[in-house]
């Protein structure tokens, strides 16, 4: 392996498409983000899968070419589950259906017969709705698989081949009898070769045609290996659009409303928490109030804010897996302003963190390490309020972008022919690390069984709230 050898990672996120080029050393040399186009029409969330190539093909273009040329292998992950349909020559069939979208519903009961893991089962209402529409079979892709078929031409499930890691199973498509309509192809486990990129593709990306593309994962599974998530009571705290709070565990727990899957490292478990808009509600507050309020770049260390919110925007998966959950700003007085509902919501993700961490906890699971990610590992004062409710030290990684990371430590497991998790332990480094403030989580620890039980409180609101909603917009769809 050469010294100036260099990889490209390619993160297609829920609400950026990621490009960074990394030495083999982990360091991390050039990176682009533009935005991922996501279509939303009355709860249904699709994605064109060839803008995506698009988005990478301008991105590639504006590296130099000096640069481009040291590139010896790709490695792409992504968001998910989403379901990209694909015939068997390839040829894309339709938009990609994301993780967020809600279609198939009804089903639900019939997919968590055969598939216990809510999530999963979340997925097979989809492909239950799908197969209504479909006659002839189709290939199950995600995200990660259609690029490396783009660059490759060859149609590949990339992911650890472990159950907790995989978007659906042949098995669970035959007690569904949807195994006539969909086929999952053969399993590449993430840091194997998948195949070089074809030369079509080196002329249309300008990348060299030698290139190797190599298996990446789901970007869950890419933020654990980033983030040195790799031995028993490491837990990643991986915040982006959505929350993803995942510990690596020696102790096989079953706790209400998270999941609980083998790892990909033996003898171990994953278990999680998956909260659906956390990231997303800063930004939607973000975007409400910037047009009339100026705020400075710091927001008040007045804290606790004394106003709780419950960031359920687009229903909440763990610990509830309730789609009429709602969000709700709770104990707002005449003082509240801007300022406190920004720092509110941070508080409140914060809380929902601390709400499955504690089912953990209580479950006799042990944690040693907190370790966050993501756009929100950015947010100094982030940070430290979740270190100040969880009551934790919280480490932030050198690389914040640590699924990027890990697409690239599956390609320098390859070049250098070690294990990931070897190849994890050398190329990890922590930048900082917030520790708590005693006092104020004495204070947060207060308002915690208030945040748990609002939602207890108001779950029947809320459906009733959603049936009502439902009802008044189809009376105007009749009336019109």
């Amino acid at each position: 392996m050469a010294s100036s050898e260099l990889i490209l990672a390619i993160d297609i996120g829920t609400t950026n498409t990621k490009l960074a080029i990394f030495d083999c050393g982990g360091k991390l040399i050039w990176r682009r983000q533009q935005k991922t186009r996501v279509i939303n029409h009355s709860g249904r969330y699709e994605a064109d899968p060839e803008s995506w190539w698009t988005t990478i093909c301008s991105s590639l273009s504006g590296i130099d070419k000096t640069l481009r040329n040291r590139i010896r292998v790709v490695s792409t992950i992504a968001q998910g589950p989403t379901i990209v349909l694909v015939n068997n020559e390839g040829v894309v069939l339709g938009r990609a259906v994301t993780w967020m979208d809600r279609r198939g519903s009804q089903y639900l009961e019939e997919a968590l017969s055969a598939e216990p893991d809510e999530q999963l089962a979340r997925v097979l209402c989809k492909l239950i709705s799908l197969e209504r529409n479909t006659s002839d079979q189709s290939i199950l892709l995600q995200p990660a698989d259609f690029i490396n078929l783009r660059l490759t031409g060859v149609t590949a499930n990339c992911s650890f081949g472990t159950e907790g890691f995989l978007p659906w199973k042949e098995s669970t498509l035959k007690k569904l009898e949807l195994d006539q309509s969909f086929r999952v192809p053969e399993l590449i486990e993430s840091g194997k070769v998948v195949g070089k990129i074809m030369r079509k593709v080196a002329d249309e990306s300008g990348l060299p045609q030698d290139v190797e593309v190599v298996s990446g994962s789901p970007d869950f599974a890419a933020a654990l290996v980033g983030t040195n998530t790799v031995r028993s009571g490491d837990l990643c705290d991986r915040g982006g659009t959505s929350q993803g709070i995942t510990l690596c565990s020696r102790r096989k727990a079953e706790v209400e409303g998270l999941l609980t899957t083998p790892f990909f490292i033996d003898d171990h478990w994953k278990i999680s928490g998956l909260m659906n808009t956390t990231g997303r509600a800063l930004e939607w507050l973000q975007e409400i109030i910037k047009h009339r309020h100026s705020l400075g770049s710091e927001l008040s260390e007045k804290r606790p804010t004394g106003v709780i919110f419950l960031p359920y925007l687009n229903g909440e998966r763990s610990p509830y897996w309730d789609d009429n959950a709602r969000g709700l700003f709770f104990g707002l007085g005449l003082e509240s302003n801007a300022e406190t509902l920004l720092v509110s919501v941070m508080e409140g993700v914060a809380h929902g963190i601390s709400q499955i961490i504690g089912k953990m906890e209580n479950a006799g699971c042990k944690i040693d390490n907190v370790r966050t990610t993501g756009g929100q590992a950015l947010n100094g004062l982030w940070n430290q309020i979740k270190a100040d409710v969880l009551g934790k030290s919280v480490e932030v990684p050198e690389v914040k972008d640590s699924e990027l990371l890990g697409a690239a430590i599956y390609a320098i497991s390859h070049l250098k022919k070690c294990s990931i998790v070897e190849a994890s332990d050398t190329l990890f480094k922590t930048e900082h690390v917030f520790h708590p403030d005693g006092e104020k989580h004495r204070f947060y620890q207060m308002y915690q069984p208030i945040f748990e039980t609002l939602y207890e409180n108001n779950k029947g609101l809320f459906r009733d709230l959603v049936v009502t909603k439902q009802s008044l917009m189809n009376m105007k769809f009749t009336e019109t």
